[in-house]
Order: structure tokens, then sequence, then C-alpha cells
């Protein structure tokens, strides 16, 4: 028989934050915080179970509709410090937080694993009781009943909407536990890393509600080939767009010696022809009306890689500080830039995720395109066609190129700006047009991994 996870929320609302967008709320809860949770209240004699649990195929969940609400305020800071300036708490200071959070029409929630007649009754017993062990999910600020059962027949209570887990686009992205989660939660949490780490694209599913009509699949979003973005804000003095090229060259060289050996293949980029590896970016203040073109942040675009390579990757990438707090020092710039990792914070649009990954059908340069090679006839749109192909893109209905920015607060380079691997090649500003929408980020052409080619999603070409 299936066996169910019941849920109630005793406070009446969910307080987690969306994770890949920090303007966002986690609803309905992810099974994958839920394991974590479970996992945190286990004996080392009681893993077995959780091992059975993750082996299980995505379950179905069911949940109300729910608002989002948002809680601003100063809270105390973990860090200790020389200098703290909190009254109250010696070494430390208080950091302005934005949390967000749900407010669900029914404070139940359901799991069900209809392939759970795979468990004995000895492991579902012992994961009730690590269910009931389980104080609160998402933060402490949402305590939690959870009780686990097998159900003869598995309706949901009244009220409450079927979320089921599909192949290819759905309407929501959910983080399910898979083979080998449980281990990954150990490993990060022998080396002090936080659980977020656990997070990435092979712990996504798509899911939709039951009954509902399936997308027309030419209308289905293109998924990009970097499922993970790494966003690292500035803190105080930002650089002008024209010194992209060199702050992602130092960036690269940070991240490169940070991990430890041997390098991921995905990093360095060698012995992987046509494979995409990872690259880094410079994110401007580009596409809006008083935009000037700053850098309002760096960033690492993350291709698929199984666990254990993204792991060292994202640990190379912040270092130990536990903060998440970068020094970069850039070779002939006085002084260092402080970058921040901090997504649950209130950014500016041009620093979070969201703004890079769209869906859109329509995307703009906001660093030149570098074409692959020399084109033919002068047909410079044949040339970022192939290039836009070559990074793993669909080929654009339409294709516009100017010397010029395309939008407002884009870079323009002079040949000596561009990164050392690209000069003497040609490139172009570029406006491309899709005939389905395509998620972010969108990265072509000979420098997409050395901080040029970088697209942004126009305003206007988002998915209809």
């Amino acid at each position: 028989m299936p066996i169910r996870l019941d849920i109630t929320l005793l406070s009446g609302r969910y307080d987690a934050g969306g994770g890949d967008d920090p303007h966002a709320a986690e609803w309905p809860p992810h099974p994958a915080r839920v394991f974590s949770a479970l996992r945190a209240v286990a004996a080392d004699d009681e893993l077995a179970p959780l091992a059975e649990l993750e082996r299980l195929s995505p379950p179905l969940i069911h949940a109300s509709a729910a608002g989002e609400y948002r809680a601003r305020g100063y809270v105390v800071t973990n860090a200790r410090e020389r200098k703290g300036t909190h009254q109250n708490h010696p070494a430390r200071t208080a950091g302005f937080r934005q949390r967000f959070g749900s407010l669900p029409y029914d404070a139940r929630v359901q799991f069900d694993w209809p392939d759970g007649d795979a468990l004995s009754d000895g492991s579902l017993a012992c994961l009730d009781r690590l269910a009931r062990r389980v104080p609160y999910l998402g933060r402490s600020t949402s305590p939690a009943i959870l009780i686990f059962s097998r159900v003869r027949d598995p309706e949901p209570l009244p009220g409450l909407t079927t979320y089921e887990p599909v192949e290819g686009p759905g309407t929501a992205s959910i983080r399910v536990p898979y083979p080998g989660y449980l281990d990954e939660l150990d490993a990060l949490h022998e080396a002090d890393q936080p659980a977020w780490q656990a997070a990435g694209a092979r712990s996504r599913r798509s899911y939709r509600e039951a009954g509902a009509e399936e997308e027309v699949p030419g209308r289905q979003p293109v998924e990009s080939p970097y499922p993970d973005l790494v966003v690292l804000r500035f803190v105080g003095r930002r650089p002008p767009g024209s010194l992209v090229g060199r702050f992602t060259e130092a960036l690269r060289r940070k991240v490169m010696g940070q991990t430890e050996e041997p390098l991921p293949p995905a990093l360095h980029g060698h012995g992987l022809p046509g494979v995409p590896h990872v690259a880094y970016l410079g994110l401007p203040f580009a596409g809006y009306e008083h935009a000037d073109g700053q850098l309002m942040a760096l960033a690492v675009a993350i291709p698929g890689l199984d666990r254990a390579e993204r792991r060292r990757i994202l640990r190379g990438i912040l270092g130990s500080d536990p903060n998440h707090s970068v020094s970069l020092y850039v070779p002939g710039i006085h002084g260092s830039f402080e970058l921040q990792y901090s997504p649950n914070d209130p950014l500016p649009r041009s620093a979070t995720v969201t703004r890079w990954t769209g869906p859109s059908h329509t995307w703009v340069s906001v660093t030149p395109l570098v074409l692959d090679r020399y084109p033919k006839d002068r047909d410079l749109a044949s040339a970022a066609t192939t290039s836009l192909v070559q990074a793993g893109l669909p080929a654009p209905r339409e294709v516009e190129l100017s010397k010029q920015p395309m939008t407002q607060g884009a870079i323009r380079l002079r040949p000596d700006e561009l990164p050392k691997r690209c000069r003497g090649r040609l490139y172009t500003h570029a406006r491309v047009m899709f005939d389905q929408p395509v998620k972010g980020p969108v990265l072509a052409g000979a420098g997409r991994y050395f901080g040029v080619g970088l697209f942004a999603p126009e305003k206007g070409g988002e998915q209809r």
C-alpha cells in the first residue's frame, strides 16, 4: 500500500524562502527539505529507512493555494568581528534581513508515495518516529507536526490540490530527494557546509497540477545548459562594465585556486570539446531606463554535473568564510573588492538569479557576442546563429546585429578590453528571437566562459 506523510503547520504559515529566487516563497513544502529535516533528527542507527525513502519515486503533493508575505528587520549576525556594533551582543553586528514565507489557506499538507509498499512496516515505523521528532519545517518560526502512515485508499483531504511529478516542463520546479541524497547531506555536514549545496539540478523535478492540460510542446521553455547560477554581489564600490574581462579572469583564477585538487574537468575546460564548462560572468546594470552599465555582481554559471563535482566547485567559489564573503584582488587595480553571496537578502534586480534566467522569446546582449568563426561573405547573422547553436541553444528565428549596444546599459568594449582569449576576433551586439521561450542564463560565443557573450531577457519577450 502507498505511504503518506501528513504535515500540519501549527502557526498556519510556512516560513521558507524560494531558494533560486530570493524574492519568492517556497510553496508547497519541498520533499527534499522534509527529507533534510528527518536526517537532522536521525541517529546513526536510524539511517537505513531514509536510504529506502530516497529511492522511492517523487511523491504526489496535496496542498492548498497560498499567499505570500514579507518580513523585514535587523537581526544579529552569527559571525564575530573585532569591532562589533551591537550593544547587547559583543563582537557582533545587526544586519538587515528580508524574509519571505507562505500563508496557506489550509495548514495541512500531504505527501503520497504510490510505490511506498517497497518499505517494510518496520522502516515505516522508524520514519514515523523520526517525523514526530521534527520540530519545524523551513525556519524555526513555522513549527509543524509530521506523521507517517500507510493508506489503502490515498484520497487527499477535501480542499487540497494534487500536484504530480511530470516529465519535461511543468508549472513548478520542486526539490526532491534522490538515490545518494542522504550521503550528500552527510558529506556536507562533515565539511561544515550548508545543506542547500545539495539542491542542484539533480534534485529538481517538474510538477504540475493533476488534471491540468499539458502545455503545447512548441511553447515549452528550452532549458539552459547551466542549471546553477551562483551570484556574488559587490559590496561597496562597483567597477565599470568596461573592466568585465579583468574581473571575470580574477574570479576564475581565485575559484580554481580555492578548489581542491584534482580540479574537475568542467572547471578548467581541458579535454571537454563541445561540452559546456564553468563560465564566469559580470552582471551589469543593463536593460532599464537609467541603467549605466556598472557591474552589480559577478557570477559563476555551473553546467549539469554530478553532485561531487558540483559540491567541490561550490566550495571553490565560496571558500571557507562562514558568511560567504569573497575578497577579490584584480591585478592593476588598487585595493580589493568585496563580494557577498546572500541570495536571501534584498538585492538589486541585476544581482538576482531571476534577472538572467527568463524564460523569454527575445534576448539581447549586455556584453558583446564574440563570434566563434570568421563569417564567410561577411554574413555576420549566420555566424552569430552558429555561435548560438554551438553554445547549446536553438537556432533563432531572427537575429539583429549592431556595433552599438542594443539596450540601455549594455557594455561597449574596445578590442583591447575583450578577455585575452577573445582578442583578434570579430564581435558584435545582438538581439535574438526564438520560436519558443528559452531559459537562461543565455551565453554564447567564443568568450562565453570568460565574461562576454551574456544575454538578458528583453521586456516584452516573456513567455506568452
